[in-house]
């Protein structure tokens, strides 16, 4: 019986790289009007709101110079037209890759 329970567990871990990678966070079409509006916590993180009204938190690969005060900026999607976290912004002809997406309540309150 012990073995069987080794075995059923070894399955298990296996099967949770797929499940992890089907839960992929990505928002359609961010250049065609898929992005509806954002808000820079700092140069490094960003919150986007979609379309569809869901927020999502982006962390970024390293400090977006100007990003906390950029009047706009650009979505660099992926060739099946999505956004997720192996995308990129523009902030003033600066690519800045993302690391992280994941959905969020939106952006933290603001500070006093």
């Amino acid at each position: 019986m012990t073995r069987s329970m080794i075995a059923l567990a070894v399955l298990a871990s296996l099967a949770m790289p797929a499940a992890a990678a089907d839960a992929r966070v990505t928002i359609p079409f961010p250049d065609k009007g898929g992005i509806d509006s954002w808000h820079a916590d700092s140069d490094s993180v960003l919150y986007l709101k979609s379309r569809g009204g869901d927020w999502y938190r982006a962390e970024l690969l390293g400090a977006c110079t100007g990003l906390s005060f950029a009047a706009a900026i650009g979505y660099e999607a992926e060739p099946n037209g999505t956004f997720d976290s192996t995308s990129a912004i523009l902030v003033d002809n600066q690519r800045c890759p993302l690391t992280k997406l994941e959905k969020s309540a939106g952006p933290p309150p603001k500070k006093k």
